[in-house]
């Protein structure tokens, strides 16, 4: 019978696991010194490994034969385990066995000695999700079992267990395993399997594993089921849905060279063929981070998320640093906004513009691609003519608002706000009650040192009242008494999104045109 790839190559060894040396380390040394624990917690994403780890545990602890901690895989104890005969090591799913009842069952049979091993081992897999009752009811077996009993709890979210159990287990953290290992443990399958695959394709399948091992084997099974023969990188990105490297390197290139039809025309294009918009995102972010880390480290690149490292090298040269950040810190942002957006593509569309026109966005990055647009032309040697001018004179005074920003910066990195607005708080709770109340609706934020207070339009009032020359006075100096110096303290209601955007518009085509909301 066929045995889907995950499951034939699931490591039988402690030698066997990838990526989580400092755990297999800790327990086969455990084991060498005689030192066994009576409960463990595994905690870490989805297929990094825990109940792999969970089950050679179980085996060298009861190998007949064991070696260096490690077990023998060959005899009687060893074979049962691998072939799941032997009751006395058990794995429950918490997920469908989480009531007391099941609880008492397990307690129930912890008094009896094992059969065939030395040690009865339970393993209890997504253990988050038993219930209060059945967490209470396995407290006293956990803290002291049977000499014969051990325990090993799995989880992907160790904040949902009571502290009570975290207290009573050795944890061992399982973390994302790095990209790098999870392309060489796939090519190493490959090669035993037969499976005949591009370098780039098993580049890109470890990549969108995300960390996971399992998930990652899974996706070269499902391209191995693609067709017969050579699968290329095309044929990956196919099966994934995501845009290859050529779409993506083209896309950049008309963005640099601010051509904005020929961008939105081949973001067009790369989503026609289907391409999901999140995978999307999450490649050319790669790409740009692979960039922006080669041109500020060199020859000391760490890891490669997207591509080889000789394309991104090649590539990199092309693109300014500044504009390579720029768009990295904006793509980032896009990711966490267009899971909310009523229209992600559009907002997609228009992160590219303001690539491609830094006039229409004010934040940092663009005004450091601005300086360095005008100190490119400067450099090489334009005639100063009136409009060029006129040009200089803004290239100071964005400087000007350059040097602005990095005082305000500098004054946000001497200020924790989050503390001094907790401190500041719990001053006015204790003297002016109503201040109190009314700041805790606020949202505060540093800007241009002052410390800026952003209400809804639905608590004008509130604005009305806190900005009251006796409320303001008396809440700066609680603030000057956190923080030694004098910061004035502005409250203000926090503009809707369709007024920004009304901004832009305008601010993009003039303000001789009519805008209406429908």
């Amino acid at each position: 019978m066929y045995q889907s790839l995950y499951r034939k190559y699931r490591p039988k060894s402690f030698s066997e696991v990838v990526g989580q040396d400092h755990i297999v380390r800790t327990l086969r040394n455990q084991i060498k010194m005689g030192r066994i624990g009576h409960a463990y917690l595994f905690t870490g994403t989805r297929g990094t490994g825990k109940t792999s780890v969970a089950k050679i545990f179980a085996k060298a602890v009861n190998c007949l034969n064991p070696k260096d901690g490690e077990p023998c895989n060959s005899c009687e104890v060893c074979q049962a385990i691998n072939t799941g005969t032997t009751m006395d090591v058990l794995e429950i799913d918490a997920a469908s066995n989480n009531s007391v009842n099941d609880v008492r069952e397990l307690r129930e049979s912890v008094i009896y000695s094992p059969s065939l091993t030395k040690y009865k081992v339970y393993i209890i897999d997504e253990v988050h999700m038993l219930s209060t009752g059945a967490f209470n009811a396995l407290l006293k077996t956990l803290e002291e079992p049977p000499r014969h009993v051990i325990f090993i709890l799995a989880t992907t979210e160790p904040e949902k267990l009571p502290d009570t159990i975290l207290s009573r287990c050795q944890r061992f953290d399982f973390k994302k395993i790095p990209t790098k290992q999870i392309a060489q443990n796939l090519e190493r399958i490959c090669q035993d399997s037969g499976i005949q695959i591009e370098q780039n394709g098993i580049r890109a399948i470890a990549l969108y594993g995300n960390g996971s091992m399992r998930d990652a084997i899974s996706l070269l099974e499902q391209c191995a089921s693609y067709k017969e023969g050579l699968i290329t990188y095309e044929d990956v990105c196919e099966i994934l849905g995501v845009a290859n490297e050529e779409m993506l390197f083209s896309l950049l290139d008309h963005i640099y060279e601010k051509d904005a039809v020929a961008s939105l025309q081949q973001l067009d294009k790369i989503l026609s063929y289907g391409i999901d918009l999140g995978n999307f995102l999450r490649s050319f972010t790669y790409m740009l981070r692979d960039m922006v880390i080669y041109k500020t480290g060199g020859d000391e690149l760490i890891e490669i998320l997207y591509g080889d490292q000789e394309t991104i090298k090649a590539k990199s040269q092309k693109y300014s640093i500044g504009f390579l950040t720029n768009a990295l810190e904006k793509f980032t942002a896009l990711q966490r906004e267009i899971r909310y957006a009523v229209s992600p593509v559009t907002l997609l569309e228009l992160t590219i513009l303001r690539l491609i026109r830094p006039e229409i966005s004010y934040d940092m990055g663009s005004l450091i691609a601005r300086i360095e647009e005008l100190e490119e032309k400067i450099n090489k040697g334009y005639v100063v003519t009136k409009e060029e001018s006129a040009k200089t004179h803004e290239k100071d005074e964005l400087e000007k608002k350059v040097d602005a920003t990095k005082e305000a910066k500098k004054e946000r990195e001497e200020i924790d706000l989050g503390r001094v607005w907790l401190e500041v708080k719990g001053i006015l709770k204790k003297e002016r009650m109503m201040l109190y109340t009314f700041l805790e609706k606020g949202v505060p934020h540093l800007k241009d040192g002052k410390i800026v207070v952003e209400y809804s339009e639905e608590d004008a009032l509130l604005v009305e009242q806190l900005g009251r020359p006796e409320n303001k006075d008396f809440i700066e100096g609680v603030v000057e008494k956190v923080v030694k110096k004098r910061i004035p303290i502005e409250f203000a209601l926090k503009k809707s999104e369709e007024d920004l955007l009304i901004k832009q518009v305008k601010e993009f085509f003039g303000d001789g045109i009519d805008i209406e909301i429908i």
